[in-house]
């Protein structure tokens, strides 16, 4: 069974959670639902709590993960890419954390934002809504447009089959 206790904490996992054969959610983790966890995605919430929003995606190999002082907030309506890492950090609703990005601790990632593809949000960094940010260490290179935003959107819809 993919959802595991971590001691005494179980993950609460909302109705329409999909999770692929191999992935998991651990420890004090809430996954609202609806939401979709690919091949070998894993959060776990171990030392701290994990709290995901509705129309959560979660690609194959991607990690969300907690430390002992900070936890994970992560809004509605978020895309994480394949290979990705969100950790001890709190991202907005309608985000997305392309292929590769890391997005590490006590870091903060604005509503309507993208992470780039590789890109590196440095522990503590601060970012406000609708930042695009690229690079390592990632940089707010400009806002994102009404478009991105929107794909970022419909990315969401097509994981739920809408």
């Amino acid at each position: 069974m993919p959802i595991l206790p971590y001691l005494d904490k179980i993950p609460t996992v909302g109705s329409d959670v999909r999770l692929a054969a191999d992935a998991f959610i651990v420890g004090r983790a809430s996954v609202e639902g609806p939401a979709v966890l690919e091949s070998s995605a894993v959060l776990r919430a171990d030392q701290n709590g994990i709290t995901v929003g509705s129309h959560f995606h979660i690609g194959q190999g991607s990690t969300v993960h907690v430390e002992r002082h900070t936890d994970t907030r992560i809004g509605a309506y978020v895309w994480v890419g394949d290979n990705a890492v969100v950790h001890a950090t709190t991202v907005g609703d309608g985000t997305r954390v392309e292929d590769g990005g890391l997005v590490l601790s006590t870091s903060k990632v604005g509503a309507g934002s993208i992470v780039a593809a590789d890109a590196l949000v440095s522990e503590g960094a601060e970012f406000p809504e609708n930042s695009y940010i690229s690079g390592t260490p990632g940089r707010r290179i400009r806002d994102t447009t009404p478009e991105e935003r929107a794909e970022t959107l419909a990315m969401i819809r097509a994981a739920f089959g809408g």
